[in-house]
């Protein structure tokens, strides 16, 4: 077991990935500001204008996708490095939204259905 240990400590990569851990601990902390700036001035945007404004909705929707694969990199469950050692992210959704995926409902009306006549009532009026 100590001979193991001793090769997992003194493995090279595992420093390497901490290092650049560490370097997108810092550049998430970065883009964590600038996707708060970007939230407030969107938030303006649609308070004084009432709509949203499409390259602010684009840069919101790269950093969120840019966050994930940080956090993917920092957790293992990606080896792929990140922007600045890939390309920046697009700006299309990660995941499709649960309306989308869902099957379309008719939009027309329901009718509800007429009560059934009882025993011996004909329907007609006397």
């Amino acid at each position: 077991m100590d001979d193991e240990l001793k090769r997992h400590v003194g493995d090279s990569g595992v420093w390497m990935r901490l290092l650049f851990m560490l370097v997108f601990a810092v550049l998430y902390s970065v883009a964590e500001i600038v996707l708060s700036a970007v939230v407030v001035f969107q938030f303006l945007v649609v308070l004084f204008t009432g709509s949203r404004n499409a390259k602010v909705l684009s840069l919101g929707a790269s950093l969120s996708a840019y966050a994930y694969q940080v956090f993917r990199y920092l957790t293992y469950n990606s080896d792929q490095r990140p922007f600045p050692f890939a390309d920046w992210p697009s700006d299309r959704p990660l995941v499709e939204h649960a309306e989308a995926a869902r099957p379309k409902r008719s939009t027309a009306r329901r009718r509800t259905p007429k009560p059934k006549p009882e025993a011996g009532e004909t329907g007609k009026e006397a």
